[in-house]
């Protein structure tokens, strides 16, 4: 019988080798962080033309899942 441990990594390994579930839950963590910045005002950052740029919380697009 396998243990807790084992049947935990074997549904983490089933969860990586589907790389459109991967890409799935990051985009979910991302949208989730998002939310959470326009929701206290506070800006965000990305990398656009080769430097920083700085996004209001107001300005702040919430991709739909």
């Amino acid at each position: 019988m396998k243990s807790k441990s084992d049947l935990a990594d074997d549904h983490i390994s089933k969860i990586f080798s589907d790389p459109e579930k991967v890409r799935q839950a990051i985009q979910k963590g991302i949208n989730k962080a998002l939310l959470q910045h326009k929701l206290a005002g506070n800006p965000v950052c990305e990398w656009k033309n080769n430097r920083v740029v700085w996004i209001a919380a107001k300005d702040i697009k919430i991709p739909k899942d």
